[in-house]
């Protein structure tokens, strides 16, 4: 340990002696927080936090921690990721280990961020923390003690064998998926096998594939560790989670199964999540529990219940349009979308799927007609004049057309030379965060108006919600071969709509008042 930090004796915690005290001295003596309104402030731990901390540190006869390997399961929002980084620098700065390497992992470069960047500013904003550590862009490094360092590793990434480590910090372990996921996870914690008292602390949230990813298995083992069917001193297990069959829209669920609630998570958050998340995600993401599938998008008959024949897209009003190309190029969709009052119209405009199923031998052969695309792209210049949008201070003639450069970019440079409007949608979090956001709350408040097209409804059938660290994103399963690609466009383009059209600008002669023929 750093020799300018005070270290404090082993105590008691309850008939256990425990390092705990030691562990929440160091945290809310040297670390701060880092977001909302307490940021910068010394970090004050909630009682179920220093609970916690002194269950997890509990020592043995020798002097050394019980416990190796810990799965904690907590609801989003409830600060487990100020709570991951304050116990990554304890690893690093203060547990008595010599050139400690602690590792901040997760299943994405986004994710990794979260915890690593909490530690980041800590350190910076720490009046004691910055002057013990240098900080970059993926390491902390403690100046004094060679070799010391905490470093950020993301499994999309991959990582490499043969790291003495001596705590991992696995974050959102639910999303360590597929052979590459579990691979960095089983590297990372082979890692720790020759340091003295090692940790593998894994925080996370329910999932939904509680046989088939380390996480459900992890979440099973600790369930049959808890209940005694296992004798494994060493493993600590802790999830919070809300009671099998209660009803997700009770606020006393809520507050049972967030250890927060009242303090970093209100109720009114809860009940605006409940009218922007499905069911399964609510659980998930806010109760903890583990749910059979990525279950539907969509709660039962709400996209039904928003078709409606008697709105129909107007082409004396601006109209805007998505395009979503599939990343293997099996399909394409253009969909547009006209704000009409409180409502916003949408239409399926054309849609390319693969004629030939997997297996056949022209499927592999097939792809999108993109001379095709941007036929129906000038058909629909033709038919909807109105200026939709703004580009560069000109206002454009007819639709906004919203793409992916990644997939179109060379057509829309054609189309954009003729005088369309084209407007760059990526397809990143940033971006399509507020779009799933926003469309999500127009079917589920009836606003959306639709006209049942079955090619569309199916679509939107198979979209499943994908949570990232910025919101939750529509998503297909991973290796499903369904297609949404128009409901992709559908939700650019409703959410576009939301988007007032550039009014009219007035000559000169009309500011001043001077009447033309």
């Amino acid at each position: 340990m750093t020799a300018t930090l005070t270290e404090t004796p082993s105590t008691e915690s309850g008939k256990r002696r425990s390092q705990g005290r030691r562990v929440c001295q160091f945290i809310e003596k040297h670390c701060v927080h880092t977001n909302g309104q307490w940021i910068g402030r010394p970090f004050r731990l909630l009682p179920w936090q220093r609970r916690l901390i002194y269950e997890l540190f509990e020592v043995g006869e020798d002097d050394l921690r019980r416990h190796r390997w810990a799965l904690l399961g907590i609801p989003k929002k409830n600060g487990k990721t100020e709570l991951s980084a304050a116990i990554g620098l304890y690893f690093l700065l203060a547990d008595g280990e010599p050139a400690p390497l602690v590792v901040c992992a997760a299943a994405s470069d986004e994710q990794a961020d979260l915890v690593f960047g909490a530690a980041k500013t800590m350190v910076t904003m720490s009046p004691t923390l910055s002057q013990l550590c240098q900080v970059f862009d993926r390491e902390i490094l403690v100046k004094d003690a060679p070799g010391a360092r905490l470093r950020r590793v993301s499994a999309v990434a991959g990582t490499n064998d043969g790291l003495n480590i001596h705590a991992v910090i696995a974050d959102e372990l639910h999303e360590w998926t597929g052979t590459r996921g579990e691979g960095v996870w089983n590297v990372l914690t082979n890692g720790t096998g020759a340091r003295r008292q090692p940790m593998v602390l894994q925080i996370t949230t329910a999932g939904h594939d509680i046989e088939g990813t380390v996480c459900g298995r992890q979440y099973t083992y600790g369930k049959r560790v808890q209940a005694g069917e296992v004798d494994d001193p060493r493993y600590f297990f802790r999830w919070w989670e809300a009671p099998e069959g209660s009803d997700h829209r009770d606020p006393a669920v809520w507050e049972a199964a967030n250890p927060s609630y009242g303090v970093l998570v209100h109720p009114e958050f809860f009940r605006d999540q409940l009218t922007k998340k499905d069911e399964a995600t609510f659980r998930r993401y806010f109760l903890d529990q583990w749910v059979a599938s990525a279950m539907a998008w969509l709660p039962f008959g709400v996209w039904d219940g928003c078709a409606d024949d008697a709105y129909v897209i107007d082409p004396a009003r601006p109209v805007k349009v998505g395009i979503d190309i599939s990343r293997n190029q099996d399909a394409t969709a253009v969909c547009v979308a006209q704000m009409q009052d409180e409502n916003v119209v949408l239409r399926l405009s054309k849609c390319w799927e693969n004629p030939y199923p997997p297996g056949h031998s022209l499927h592999d052969a097939w792809v999108v007609p993109r001379e095709e695309i941007k036929a129906h792209l000038r058909d629909l210049f033709a038919r909807y004049p109105v200026p939709a949008t703004e580009i560069d201070g000109q206002i454009m003639r007819g639709p906004e057309f919203n793409y992916d450069p990644w997939q179109f970019d060379e057509a829309a440079a054609d189309l954009s030379g003729e005088g369309l409007a084209m407007v760059e949608m990526g397809q990143n979090d940033h971006r399509m965060v507020p779009v799933a956001g926003d469309f999500f709350q127009l079917i589920s408040t009836g606003r959306l108006k639709h006209d049942g097209n079955p090619t569309l409804s199916r679509h939107i059938g198979n979209v499943t919600p994908d949570m990232r660290p910025r919101g939750v994103r529509i998503s297909k399963p991973k290796g499903s071969k369904r297609h949404i690609d128009a409901a992709v466009a559908a939700a650019i383009a409703a959410h576009r709509a939301l988007v007032p059209a550039p009014a009219p600008k007035r000559s000169v002669y009309e500011d001043r008042g001077i009447r033309t023929l």
